[in-house]
């Protein structure tokens, strides 16, 4: 289930209108008819792989037929298509389905960023980060904490309500928290317009009524990848796209195309985030650890662990899950409550995620069941798989048949075997009774998450927030639903299935599109698509958090911590 979700649709901007018409002549109808090989090729594909299907139409009325429809005569009732305008044509096609996992993006270098970050309220917006290396004090004296007001002789809330319009709507508070970010970050290969020059912001300091003008310039890279000029209308599509990815290697992460340094603390997945420190230090990981994490004590005198997890992917799995249980061996031995750091966490891999649950769990986590698309592809590897795992008899057969590695932290054993044994089995069964889309079943056949010999059994507070998506979506749904955890927050963005990454050659640009492959159902059989996790405790941001280091967000926790902790 790899949802790099929200690849926004990747739109290479040409700087003048003229350089549109010369593009428009060099490729006259060549271009649309390459757009709609295109768009019969992914019809093609979500017919065939698209498990949300019926769920949308219930939820979003989205039709593909009708969508594939507005797209084909879109581009018949344009002339002179540019290629920019067929990337807004793909783009409207793809994201009426309203899903973070469906995506398409385009081979694009151009992007354009500046050294600050803003989030904000209903209509207020602040800045909450500064790259002091490239916007030292003394050229720019404004403070974390400070207002943005005006942005390039707009107010701050239009600017960021034109880059949210930039990508069809999905739901409303992911969106405008994404556009926060890509205010001062915008890629090509994302969708967005890549802006270049100038730019006039208008801030107000801290106890000051009077807003300051100062002019920045865009950090830019131009496109680097030309177009390639058109010889004839030679079609390169084959009769059937290319799948990177399936059911028997679930992933489930998104990627929002960030332009933000990666040690940038609202930079999504970023190993330390802008949760400021809870309290005084009793211990705290080593700088090169994985995982951030921390205990500290509290005014009345627990001891209270921090861990953020970033993502569900790891450089080396193993070694993460082995940093993982050392934490939290010290944490069971030393703490009273635990606080996971989940915000902003853009998904990973399903097996690692069970790993890090299983040290969390007190019981037997029962896990989400897939409504899973499948295909020929799928029932030949569980042919494969099936013949291949009733061999295994014992634990150690399972050891030496299946590398550690390849589940991603997950333990080898004979039990596994056996879940996956019978998920083999389960797509077989599926197929020949004439299912494209199957009953719900476990992903990997795990239907429940055993607890480690080490874990976790005090009170955990996870933090969530509208930037989670996909694994950070199933883990909240997975802790919440079997009542291990009080989720702190706001709603994760919705992101319920795993994806898949189609590539197939073209001559327009695109570097691929997503074709979300199951739907996933919690304990209530409601989906996690479209819905996310809604917290225990709702907390959302207010003006004070952003101009004062998040004073009234460390409160909230506090309280919702001292509820738990007794």
């Amino acid at each position: 289930m790899k949802i790099y979700l929200l690849l926004f649709l990747s739109v290479i901007l040409t700087s003048s209108l003229m350089a549109e018409a010369i593009q428009a002549a060099s490729f006259g109808n060549d271009i649309a008819d390459d757009v709609i090989a295109e768009l019969q090729t992914m019809k093609g594909v979500y017919e065939a792989e698209y498990a949300p299907a019926q769920w949308k139409k219930t939820f979003a009325n989205y039709d593909l037929e009708t969508q594939y429809n507005k797209a084909v005569a879109a581009v018949q009732t344009s002339p002179n298509l540019t290629r920019n305008a067929a990337r807004e044509i793909f783009k409207n096609f793809i994201y009426a389905m309203k899903d973070y996992h469906t995506s398409i993006s385009f081979v694009a270098t151009e992007q354009a960023t500046l050294p600050f970050v803003v989030k904000g309220t209903a209509n207020r917006f602040f800045i909450v980060y500064i790259d002091r290396n490239k916007l030292p004090a003394g050229s720019f004296p404004f403070q974390v904490g400070d207002e943005l007001v005006t942005f390039d002789g707009k107010s701050a809330a239009q600017a960021v309500a034109d880059v949210q319009n930039q990508i069809p709507p999905n739901v409303a508070s992911t969106d405008r928290a994404l556009a926060e970010l890509r205010l001062t970050s915008r890629k090509a290969s994302a969708g967005l317009d890549v802006p270049q020059g100038p730019v006039t912001i208008g801030v107000r300091s801290q106890g000051s009524g009077t807003v300051s003008q100062t002019q920045l310039v865009w950090e830019y890279t131009p496109e680097k990848i030309s177009e390639r000029p058109r010889i004839d209308a030679f079609e390169i599509f084959p009769d059937k796209p290319m799948s990177l990815s399936s059911i028997f290697h679930p992933e489930m992460d998104v990627d929002v195309a960030s332009s933000l340094p990666a040690d940038t603390p609202y930079t999504i997945g970023a190993t330390k985030t802008w949760t400021p420190n809870l309290g005084p230090k009793l211990w705290q990981s080593a700088a090169d650890d994985f995982f951030y994490a921390y205990a500290y004590r509290t005014p009345d005198r627990k001891i209270i662990g921090y861990i953020r997890i970033a993502s569900y992917e790891a450089p080396d799995f193993l070694k993460a899950v082995a940093e993982f249980q050392r934490d939290v061996t010290y944490f069971e031995q030393n703490t009273d409550g635990l606080i996971i750091d989940q915000v902003d966490n853009p998904g990973g891999s399903v097996m690692y995620l069970y790993s890090l649950a299983s040290m969390l769990a007190n019981q037997p986590l029962t896990t989400p069941k897939h409504r899973m698309s499948i295909t020929q592809a799928d029932v030949a590897s569980a042919v494969t798989t099936s013949d291949f795992l009733k061999n295994v008899k014992t634990d150690d057969d399972a050891k030496k048949a299946i590398p550690a590695a390849s589940l991603q932290g997950y333990p080898v054993s004979y039990e596994f075997s056996q879940f996956y044994l019978n998920f083999s089995n389960f797509i077989m069964n599926e197929w020949n009774s004439g299912r494209k889309l199957t009953n719900p079943f476990w992903i990997a056949g795990v239907d429940h998450i055993n607890p480690a010999p080490v874990h976790y059994t005090k009170p955990i507070l996870l933090l969530v927030n509208s930037l989670d998506f996909s694994g950070g979506d199933f883990f909240p749904a997975i802790m919440q639903d079997n009542k291990r955890v009080t989720v702190f927050g706001t709603r994760t963005a919705g992101a319920g299935g795993y994806v898949a990454d189609i590539q197939v050659p073209n001559d327009i640009g695109i570097d691929k599109f997503r074709c979300t492959e199951s739907i996933a159902s919690r304990a209530d059989q409601n989906p996690i698509e479209n819905l996310g996790v809604k917290p225990d405790v709702e907390y959302s941001m207010t003006e004070a958090d952003f101009s004062q280091n998040y004073t009234g967000y460390v409160k909230a926790i506090q309280k919702a911590l001292g509820d738990l902790v007794k």
